[in-house]
């Protein structure tokens, strides 16, 4: 194998790595804990979710209202 040294390396790292309990983990079928949404936000988050949305929708919304203006054009006005 071509990286075969550092693949052993990765494992024998891995192997050694104690894996914490997860907070997630289940017990007797329930959730030991789950964040809500507003715990796992920063301050800044939701307003950087609304512009990437407003950045990422609006291009599109508007190119699909001037590609229904101009077939609008074309076919009344000619």
């Amino acid at each position: 194998m071509l990286f075969q040294d550092k693949y052993e390396r990765a494992r024998k790292l891995q192997q050694e790595n104690v894996q914490k309990p997860d907070v997630y983990e289940e017990y007797n079928g329930e959730k030991l804990y789950e964040p809500t949404v507003e715990e796992q936000l920063e301050k800044g988050d939701m307003f950087a979710l609304m512009v990437s949305g407003l950045l990422t929708i609006l291009p599109v919304a508007l190119l699909a209202l001037l590609l229904i203006v101009f077939i609008s054009w074309i076919i009344f006005i000619h």
